[in-house]
């Protein structure tokens, strides 16, 4: 457990939660690991669950019209993906695959329902973090469109 509540302090989703909430939250998380050309997910796959990079690289990438996948992003430790499952159990709008053996921290939608249920105060924690994510995003993507 000690190994994940490091993991989730190191991450930037959940860096700067209070110690009493990563402790709440490790217990609900999962390591799983990726051989290097693996399948994470794949677009048009329902949201089910945020990935949390514990060490490796990710690339997230869509097929473009004749087939092709086109990069759209690598992601590498300490990043995550998938954070809008946490509010919605969406279809994945792109795939994601591992560059190289992986190592990603798990947090289903089903677990943070849960933590909304036994801990609204830590939940309201996770959904700020969740919500400047979202806000940084979107503003890159705004400034990259202008």
């Amino acid at each position: 457990m000690e190994e994940i509540k490091k993991a989730l302090k190191e991450n930037k989703l959940f860096k700067d939660l209070p110690e009493d909430a990563l402790d709440y939250i490790a217990p609900y998380v999962n390591l799983r690991e990726f051989k290097k050309g693996r399948i994470i997910f794949f677009e048009g796959d329902r949201g089910k669950m945020l990935y949390l990079i514990k060490k490796g690289r990710i690339v997230v990438f869509k097929k473009d019209d004749k087939g092709n996948d086109k990069t759209l992003a690598y992601l590498e430790r300490d990043d995550f993906i998938g954070e809008m499952a946490l509010i919605e159990e969406s279809l994945r709008s792109a795939s994601c695959r591992a560059e190289e053996d992986t190592e990603l921290l798990l947090f289903t939608k089903r677990a943070f329902d849960e933590i909304v249920e036994k801990s609204p105060r830590v939940a309201c924690l996770i959904l700020k973090e969740v919500a400047k994510t979202l806000s940084e995003r979107l503003r890159k993507t705004s400034t990259k469109i202008l």
